[in-house]
């Protein structure tokens, strides 16, 4: 008798283990889940909840998305809820917890079917970017999209170590620069819960999406670094008016930077002197006896730092430059924004006589390249 009931005992304690070790390991699994990695937690990502979708289109989303690790986690979770998918455009974050991603994108289903169709998400509002503007035009765009304070605070998360720590292509950015050039210019629907922050990663994000594996490959055959090929790319967007002309403008100052000599480059002068009232101001004699490091009439090579926000067109001419010559570039003056290039200077003193008339006239064109004076050698490239 004693023996039996030892070993009742023995069976009843080994299913009790059982069941206490399986218990616990859903709830663990459960937690490991749900927790909140506070470390990680912070990186935005939109999310589209469309009409149409179930629990498993969500799921699909948010695992391609890398929000969530189990797909039929998140499922099972939304199954034994009581909660309905609300349409909408979200703003979620790497490191949230499922239910915490859950209670975002679903509505009460108790509430009703009146009141939950009640339960409207703001649309996302649309801010288009323009290439070759600068970081300070950027947040103004935002602000004036509705955004609270969004110029000064988009201005102070490009300076945030947080954000540069999750792009590892940011790593060549000097700590104490900012990542103007690496804001891709588009068309973003912004969801209407976004900081201006949020808006810095939607940009990063989109021009590692955007500058592909051959461009970086494109960069380093050029000699340059992904900073340096940003920078002329910047250069390159607001010098060039014609799509076709990029390459063969790219060209040129490559070749002038392989000879080491000045970039001659209205931009970066424009970029120096720009102000809230006028950020690329028309030069004069002044502008161009700038002293400084964005002066490309007086200092050879790339300056600091990119001045602009280059598009594909002009990322994708540094990587893959025109095969000439050329060292100069003049532009027609007809409106159309085409330029006539030239490899030799005598041949850029004729093109420049030719649609540039004012500066053959008075004292002349210099005699060589050397006798150019700084305040007379704008029109070099132009």
């Amino acid at each position: 008798m004693v023996r039996v009931l030892t070993q009742g005992l023995k069976i009843v304690t080994v299913v009790m283990v059982a069941i206490l070790s399986v218990s616990g390991s859903i709830w663990f699994f459960d937690y490991w889940q749900d927790r909140e990695l506070a470390g990680e937690r912070g990186r935005p990502v939109i999310v589209q909840v469309a009409p149409e979708d179930d629990a498993g289109a969500v799921s699909d989303k948010l695992t391609d998305a890398k929000l969530v690790q189990f797909g039929w986690y998140f499922e099972g979770r939304m199954r034994f809820s009581d909660v309905d998918l609300r349409p909408g455009t979200y703003t979620l974050r790497t490191g949230m917890g499922v239910m915490d991603i859950i209670d975002t994108i679903t509505v009460q289903t108790t509430f009703g079917a009146e009141e939950a169709a009640e339960e409207v998400v703001q649309e996302p509002f649309q801010v288009t970017f323009i290439e070759g503007q600068r970081a300070e035009e950027f947040g103004a765009q935002l602000e004036a999209a509705g955004m609270p304070n969004g110029q000064a605070e988009f201005m102070a998360a490009l300076n945030n170590p947080d954000i540069r720590a999750g792009y590892d292509f940011l790593d060549g950015v000097p700590d104490d620069a900012s990542i103007n050039g690496f804001l891709f210019p588009d068309t973003y629907n912004i969801p209407a819960d976004s900081e201006a922050a949020d808006v810095v990663y939607y940009m990063l994000d989109t021009f590692d999406d955007r500058v592909t594996p051959e461009d970086r490959a494109g960069f380093e055959a050029q000699g340059l670094s992904l900073y340096e090929a940003i920078t002329l790319a910047s250069i390159v967007e607001r010098e060039a008016a014609v799509r076709e002309e990029r390459p063969t403008i790219a060209a040129v100052y490559l070749n002038r930077i392989e000879q080491g000599t000045v970039l001659n480059a209205d931009p970066t002068l424009q970029y120096a002197a720009g102000t809230p009232e006028e950020w690329w101001p028309t030069l004069g004699d002044a502008e161009l006896a700038m002293e400084g490091p964005y002066n490309t009439y007086i200092n050879p090579g790339l300056p600091p730092s990119p001045i602009s926000n280059p598009g594909v067109a002009s990322i994708q001419a540094v990587a893959n430059p025109a095969d000439v010559d050329f060292q100069f570039f003049v532009a027609k003056q007809d409106g159309t924004g085409e330029h006539v290039f030239a490899t030799t200077y005598e041949e850029h003193q004729q093109n420049v006589c030719t649609y540039n008339p004012p500066a053959c006239e008075g004292a002349g064109l210099p005699p060589s390249l050397a006798a150019a004076p700084v305040t007379g050698g704008r029109w070099m490239l132009v």
